[in-house]
């Protein structure tokens, strides 16, 4: 017997994209799906869409607030009848076949609780842009997760709810909610890529765009993690250094130098290997160029 999926999807002023989405959701060839909308405090003619389609079932939160894409999804989760629960963006796109196939692999492997898709990026006319870089190993373990986190959306997420009865609901004080959410699940599961481009990421003008925050955050989300699980210390090590450069980098195009060049060194010493190999690549880059 097939298990009952809850489909959950953060909507704040979605209208550009929102039918879009939802029909590729009511397309899916796998049922029986609950489809949940969580209206995040919307101010454009969202609620409008939602209303047109009697299959959805939106809720919103208190007073109809806006409470960030985090408290949406546990909402989401708290409301759900699910055995397994996918999580949409607003503005993605799934491959009809999507949730059939996941559900499958989650059959067929009683021990893996958490399975996502290869991932294609569109831009606003649903043209692909490119396939995301993502390690082809089927199973995934917690320090892959931790180091690259290449689930590039939660659009291409397929888990069980079951999960959450021990990882706790997602941090709504943090950027990244759904890595941190993916690093705890990995600790206790297996995970498994499903290696099939079947879920569609969207990219375009509207977007939020990135601030310092999400680097910040990620010490937040590495040493918590750190505090739950015997990562090793090459793989902290490595996990620091990235987020040394990120921040160098995000720094140097923000005109702050002097903190840029703290970072760079920081992310130098915390993995000296890649340094070295970023360093020689912008010197060959510079001598083509």
């Amino acid at each position: 017997m097939p298990y009952l999926i809850s489909i959950i999807i953060p909507c704040c002023n979605s209208e550009r994209f929102l039918e879009r989405t939802l029909n590729s959701v009511l397309k899916q060839d796998y049922p029986p799906l609950e489809v949940i909308a969580v209206d995040d405090g919307s101010t454009d003619g969202t609620r409008d869409i939602l209303k047109r389609y009697p299959a959805v079932r939106v809720l919103s939160h208190p007073r109809g607030g806006n409470r960030g894409v985090a408290a949406s999804m546990n909402l989401g989760v708290t409301e759900a009848q699910g055995e397994l629960i996918a999580f949409m963006d607003h503005d993605d796109l799934w491959a009809p076949q999507k949730l059939r196939k996941q559900n499958a692999l989650l059959e067929q492997y009683p021990d893996i609780g958490f399975v996502y898709t290869k991932v294609k990026v569109i831009d606003e006319n649903d043209v692909e842009l490119f396939a995301v870089e993502q390690d082809e190993k089927g199973f995934v373990g917690p320090e892959e997760l931790l180091l690259r986190c290449s689930i590039r959306t939660s659009s291409s997420v397929l888990l069980r709810k079951e999960l959450f009865a021990e990882t706790g609901p997602f941090r709504t004080d943090i950027f990244s909610a759904d890595h941190d959410m993916w690093l705890k699940m990995a600790e206790i599961t297996r995970f498994a890529l499903l290696p099939e481009y079947l879920t569609f990421h969207r990219k375009h003008t509207t977007q939020l765009t990135a601030s310092r925050k999400i680097w910040e955050d990620g010490f937040i989300i590495l040493n918590e993690a750190v505090k739950r699980y015997p990562y090793s210390f090459s793989c902290v090590r490595k996990r620091r250094a990235v987020l040394h450069f990120r921040l160098a980098q995000y720094d140097w195009h923000h005109a702050a130098r002097g903190r840029a060049a703290l970072h760079a060194a920081k992310a130098a010493l915390n993995d000296p290997l890649r340094a070295a190999r970023v360093s020689a690549e912008s010197v060959y880059g510079k001598m083509r160029g």
